[in-house]
C-alpha cells in the first residue's frame, strides 16, 4: 500500500507541475523536458542493478514494453496541451476516470479478470461521475 500512495502523492505532484508548466511555455517542451528526466531518474536509481547483474527480457516483453515507452510520450503530449486548454481538475479525472473504466473493460478480455460487487459499484460511481463532469462542460 505504500507504493500506492507514494505513487498517488508523486502522480498528483507530476499533473500540477506540469499543468502550470506548460501553462507558462510550449507544452511539447514541459513533455521533452519531463519525459528526459524521467528516463534518467530511473537508471540513476538502477544503475547499480545493471552492473552487477545481467538482465534479461524475452522479444515479446521488450516489443510490450517499447510501445508503453511510446505510449507514455505520447500520453504525455496530449495531458499536457490538455492542461493548457481545460483545467486541470477536469483533465485529470476525466483521464484517469476513463482510463480506469477501459483498462477494467479490456482487463476482461485480455487477461479474463473478473470484477466483484463492490468493485462494479466502485466503476459504476467513476462512469456516473464522468458522465456529471461531461455533462457539465457540455452545458457551461
Amino acid at each position: 500500500m505504500l507504493y500506492l500512495f507514494l505513487a498517488i502523492l508523486l502522480f498528483t505532484t507530476l499533473s500540477l507541475l506540469s499543468a502550470a508548466a506548460s501553462r507558462r511555455t510550449n507544452s511539447n517542451l514541459v513533455t521533452l523536458i519531463v519525459n528526459t528526466f524521467s528516463v534518467l531518474m530511473p537508471l540513476i536509481i538502477l544503475a547499480p542493478a545493471f552492473i552487477k547483474k545481467s538482465l534479461t527480457i524475452d522479444k515479446p516483453a521488450l516489443i510490450m514494453t517499447i510501445i508503453a515507452g511510446l505510449c507514455v510520450g505520447l500520453f504525455a503530449m496530449t495531458v499536457n496541451k490538455s492542461f493548457t486548454l481545460n483545467k486541470v481538475g477536469i483533465v485529470i479525472p476525466v483521464v484517469f476516470g476513463g482510463t480506469i473504466m477501459l483498462t477494467a473493460v479490456l482487463s476482461y478480455f485480455i487477461f479474463k479478470e473478473t470484477l466483484k460487487g463492490f468493485e462494479l459499484a466502485g466503476l459504476l460511481l467513476i462512469l456516473a461521475g464522468l458522465g456529471f463532469i461531461i455533462y457539465a462542460r457540455s452545458v457551461a
